[in-house]
């Protein structure tokens, strides 16, 4: 029989993919292993259809909270996993080792347990912050990577832009005006100010809305003079095949920005209360914009703050930010 390794991650969708170098370390460490992942549902059936691991495990369907009251509790399959399993990689606290005994008892060899969130940690970027917690087994990890999307999920993903009237005879930009928390995203007015300036150069603005963005999106359609067409509440691999039909992405510090990054997708990321030296994804085809230096003292503070300098990005320097980042891939506005 095979043997595994097991990643376990119980982050957001940007958490997971800043660790993909680490993830991809790993399995070059491994070459001949199966790898197994513990991550949200949807995030690990992105991540299986790209190829990047074997199997999940979906925190949906118990299994860190299995293994953290188990072993007894643990589901037959992730149970047989672990008994062939090599080294389990856990990137979260474990303060009492709960986790760490219940692998060891469940047959892992070696398990290594440190969040990459631990003060502990030296280095600054989250992506070396998740190499830092392996660095025992993996002196570096792998940062040319770029998630490649399989063919039918770029098909399926045209065709729905297809369906919206969207065809490749114009720039198609994705605009993404939410995140994971309202006080990381710019006023609406500012994205509207973009989006009528690509329709007003004849590209194609695609409002993109995830599962908690309704409010924002229905905002920012609002505020614009000449409505956008908007894709929302799509699962995460619908999202991806639409992404990798795109030219351009704008979003906030949110999942689908790295998303975005991660598929070598011309990306502007805003920034704000967040610091984009710790959290923004990486790359030349990635430029960060932030209005002033956060004065903020924790998120108590960030959600008191109304007048968010941080967040108030000038539009003339995020329309020339856009025409920039176009124009380094070849791609220009008519």
């Amino acid at each position: 029989m095979r043997r595994t390794m097991l990643i376990i991650h119980p982050g957001a969708l940007g958490d997971v993919l800043l660790s993909l170098p680490a993830l991809r370390g790993l399995r070059g460490r491994y070459p001949s292993h199966g790898v197994g992942l513990v991550t949200s549902g949807q995030v690990g059936n992105l991540l299986q259809a790209c190829d990047e691991m074997d199997v999940v495990f979906p925190l949906e369907s118990d299994a860190l909270a299995s293994l953290l009251a188990g072993p007894e509790p643990v589901s037959p399959p992730l149970r047989e996993w672990l008994a062939r399993c090599d080294l389990a990689v856990c990137w979260m606290t474990d303060s009492d080792q709960r986790l760490y005994s219940v692998l060891r008892e469940l047959g892992v060899s070696q398990v290594i347990q440190r969040s990459p969130l631990s003060s502990v940690c030296e280095t600054i970027h989250q992506t070396d912050r998740v190499m830092e917690t392996v660095r025992d087994v993996i002196p570096t990890g792998d940062y040319s990577w770029k998630l490649l999307v399989p063919d039918q999920m770029v098909m399926a993903g045209k065709a729905r832009l297809a369906g919206l009237g969207i065809h490749r005879k114009r720039l198609i930009v994705a605009v993404h005006p939410g995140s994971g928390s309202r006080y990381k995203c710019c006023a609406p007015t500012l994205l509207a100010r973009v989006v009528a300036w690509l329709q007003a150069n004849n590209a194609c603005p695609l409002v993109l809305g995830g599962p908690a963005d309704d409010a924002l999106v229905a905002r920012l359609c609002e505020v614009c003079e000449k409505p956008p067409l908007v894709l929302q509440q799509l699962d995460l691999l619908s999202v991806a095949g639409v992404l990798a039909n795109v030219d351009l992405f704008i979003g906030h510090d949110s999942g689908l920005t790295h998303l975005a990054a991660a598929l070598h997708l011309s990306t502007v990321a805003l920034f704000g209360p967040t610091d984009p030296r710790r959290w923004a994804p990486r790359g030349s085809h990635v430029t960060v914009l932030t209005g002033e230096g956060c004065r903020c003292q924790g998120w108590d503070a960030v959600r008191a703050c109304l007048d968010q300098p941080c967040l108030q990005i000038p539009v003339e320097g995020l329309l020339q930010a856009c025409e920039r980042t176009l124009h380094q891939r070849g791609m220009v506005l008519i």
